[in-house]
Parts: C-alpha cells; sequence; structure tokens
C-alpha cells in the first residue's frame, strides 16, 4: 500500500514502522492525503498499535457535566450552544454539579467531564454577571471552582474541556483538573468560508492563527 503513496508520505510511513519518532515536518505532510495514502497511514497506525498495545481496549468510567451550554461561537453542525433564552439553555448551579457527580461516582464512575461553551461572557455579559452571583467572575473562574467542588466532595477526577485557553487559564485549571481536553473537529481552513461550519466562530479562527 505504501508503494501507492507519493515519496515523502512513503518515507514518512517507513520509519514510523521502523520505530522512529517523525518530526512535525513528516506528521504535517498527512494533512493531506490521498484515499490511498489515508488508507495507508490507518493501516500504519492500527499495525502500531497492535505492535505495542496489543489488543487492549481501555476507557474511562466518566459522568458529563455540561456546565453551561452558552457559547459565543456558531458552529454550522452544533446541537449543544445555545443563546440566552433559547429553550434549554442552561447553567448548571453547584447543588447540580455535586447531585450529578455525586450520583455518577456511585455507580461507578471515576472522572466528571466538564464541557461549556467557548467564552461566552464575550458575547453574553448577562451571562458574566449571572456568574458573578455564584462568587465568580466570568465562567472559567466558575468552572474552576466547580472542579475544586468535585475534588472535594467525591471522589471524582475533574476533567476540563472549555475550549480555547491562553497559558494563564491552562495554570490555573492545572491545580484543579488533572486532565483537559480540546477537541479539534478539522483542520480546513475552507470552513472558516462565509457559509460554512466556522465562518462565524472566533475561536476556531483561533486555532489557526
Amino acid at each position: 500500500m505504501a508503494s501507492e503513496c507519493r515519496p515523502a508520505i512513503a518515507a514518512a510511513l517507513e520509519r514510523a514502522y521502523a520505530g522512529v519518532r517523525l518530526s512535525a515536518q513528516e506528521a504535517c505532510a498527512f494533512e493531506h492525503t490521498t484515499s490511498s495514502e489515508l488508507l495507508a497511514l490507518l493501516q500504519g497506525a492500527d499495525t502500531l498499535r497492535a505492535q505495542h498495545h496489543g489488543d487492549v481496549i481501555t476507557y474511562s468510567r466518566k459522568v458529563f457535566l455540561p456546565l453551561t451550554n452558552l457559547c459565543r461561537d456558531y458552529c454550522g453542525y452544533c446541537t449543544f450552544r445555545k443563546d440566552p433564552g433559547d429553550p434549554g439553555a442552561k447553567t448548571m448551579t453547584p447543588d447540580e454539579v455535586l447531585e450529578v457527580a455525586s450520583t455518577g461516582a456511585s455507580l461507578g464512575c471515576r472522572e466528571a467531564l466538564f464541557s461549556l461553551g467557548d467564552k461566552p461572557e464575550a458575547l453574553f455579559p448577562p451571562c458574566a454577571r449571572s456568574c458573578s452571583a455564584m462568587d465568580t467572575a466570568a465562567p472559567l473562574d466558575y468552572l474552576v471552582q466547580m472542579c475544586q467542588l468535585v475534588l472535594d466532595h467525591t471522589p471524582l477526577l475533574p476533567h476540563a474541556n472549555p475550549g480555547v485557553m491562553g497559558p494563564k487559564d491552562l495554570a490555573r485549571l492545572r491545580e484543579v483538573s488533572p486532565s483537559m481536553g480540546l477537541m479539534l473537529e478539522t483542520t480546513s481552513r475552507r470552513l472558516l468560508g462565509t457559509g460554512m461550519a466556522h465562518d462565524n466562530a472566533p475561536d476556531k479562527t483561533r486555532l489557526y492563527a
């Protein structure tokens, strides 16, 4: 299959098969692949996975905590985000967070997955003011407090997924969240165009900066 790949792709695959760590430049070569090159990449990844990890599948038992579904981005495919006043718009209270986390712990969960929209306070000042009523200045401050709440009152470990953040925010969450995540749906700049999925999603453009 590697014989059907362009030279740079074939060379990178051969180095990966040999156990060599690929450079950033080599890895970026896979951003644009043909169908046969993509298939070769997937086969290579499967071979290396089986070689180093066998057929063992691991997973984390987690409970989902949608802290707020308010978001300043309007991604065309998203059914999670809401505007204030929309049906289903919701910001969880501390009591709700603790209730869901405690129930999850009683059912054998080990992780509390916090999800929330990207910087809703930048688009919806009332959101920031409602969070201030909970002794916080912004949703991210509230997230830090809720992670600490889960740590203090349950055996669960918080996993934070608040979107794009800077170094200071990452450092703050590091103190209360053993792991953090960022979902990357695509690397296509085309989707930033007018009428496309990310044309009104300022946080998506930051991923390309």
